[in-house]
Order: C-alpha cells, then structure tokens, then sequence
C-alpha cells in the first residue's frame, strides 16, 4: 500500500491484506484478529481508540512520505507515549527473543570460522536496541511526563536536559544490521541450512523496517511535540 493514505471507512481487514506490516500494529492497540469486515471507524469505536490517533499511526509506519505538520497540535502526547512503549514490549517481549532463539539455533549447526563473528555482531546489535530502548523508557519519556506536568504548572522548575539531546542520541540503530546481513547473504557457503538462514534474515529485514518507522514516529512527531512545549514553558516564565 504504498503512498496510500488510510482513512477510518476502510475495511481493517483490507489494510492488512494490502501490507502485511499493519499486523504489527493491532497489538500496540489492543486489537486483535479476527475483526470481519469492520471498518477502522468501526474498530476504534469498539474500543475506545481514538481514530485520529490510531489512523495517524497507521499512516507514519506505512507510507514513508506521510508527514502530518497540521495534525500535531492535536496529538495526544501521553497516548503516544503509551503506543511508544507498547512497541517496546513488542520488541523485547516477542521480536528480539524469537531473533535469538533462530541465531542461536543457527549458531548449533553452523561450521565456519566467521561463526564467531556473527554471534559477536548479532550480540552488539541487540545489545545497542535494548540500550536505546532503556535511554527512551528511563529517560526521554519520564522527562517528557514531566514536562506535561510543567506546561501546567510552569512555576515549576525547567529541567537542564532538552528534547534535543533526545534528538542528538536518537541515531539510527537499524544501520548497525548491514555487517549482520552481509554475513548471512554473502560469506555463509550454502548448506542444510538455508530455511533457517532465511528465517533469520526475514525477522532481521522486518525488525529493521519497524524500528525504521519507530524513529520516524519519534522524529517526525514526538519530537517536534515536545519542543513546541518546552517553548510554550519558556515563554510562560
């Protein structure tokens, strides 16, 4: 679905079959399969979800291009920090122990001398994810539920950290995976064990994608929030 803009009268049930990734989504709502020919409309009505919040998100993970500057004044901060954390206990709970279980399972049957090397690059990665993750969760998101309490009380004191150390940090953890992949691609000989090989790689492709579109949300959305009111406090002092 690509350069598709979702709308609530669409058919859920036809946004996943369109693009798959949209799956990974209805966990971060509490939504599950199974929901017929309901619209998202319908869908979010059931469950108390707000549908600008929900068809926001949906269109931020699916089409690179979609950029809402005129829908950020609107967005529920505190809701997208849920959504955000949400996704962490995605990737941790689920996304990053099943990783590890297929590398570990590769690692048994593998005889190469660059077996070594793979554990020592897949271990750094996943080592950089749950450090960038721990940063967000004991960091950046308290700071900004701090904040939301100071745009209403701004007689409170402003902290020294700002959201652009947020932003400066905030590189693109998804880039560390090119040594991992070209490992795998190029320099394995073929073996028995090219479907768990590939196995390995779609989860690699599909973690890089969603943490790809994790930054965007971050970027394109969050941050410019926060810094918009870290200026409202400012000016209110």
């Amino acid at each position: 679905m690509k350069d598709i803009v979702v709308s609530a009268s669409m058919k859920m049930a036809d946004i996943i079959m369109a693009d798959q990734r949209a799956m990974q989504l209805m966990p971060r709502f509490g939504i599950d399969l199974g929901f017929g020919d309901k619209t998202i409309k319908e869908i979010c009505r059931e469950r108390s979800i707000d549908p600008d919040f929900f068809l926001l998100m949906v269109n931020i993970f699916l089409n690179p291009h979609y950029f809402p500057n005129k829908k950020l004044k609107s967005v529920d901060v505190e809701l997208l920090l849920l959504y955000l954390a949400n996704a962490h206990e995605y990737y941790i709970g689920e996304k990053i122990p099943r990783l590890c279980s297929l590398v570990e399972q590769f690692l048994k049957v593998l005889n190469h001398p660059a077996k070594i090397q793979l554990q020592t690059f897949f271990n750094e990665y996943i080592r950089e994810v749950l450090e960038h993750i721990e940063y967000e969760e004991k960091v950046a998101f308290p700071y900004i539920k701090k904040l939301l309490l100071q745009e209403e009380n701004p007689e409170s004191n402003f902290q020294e950290y700002t959201i652009l150390e947020f932003d400066e940090r905030h590189d693109n953890i998804e880039e560390k995976l090119s040594d991992l992949k070209n490992l795998l691609i190029k320099y394995f000989p073929p073996s028995n064990d090219r479907y768990l090989r590939i196995d390995i790689l779609n989860e690699l492709f599909d973690l890089e994608q969603d943490l790809i579109n994790h930054a965007r949300l971050e970027d394109k959305v969050l941050i410019p929030i926060v810094q918009e009111i870290e200026k409202d406090i400012l000016k209110k002092k």
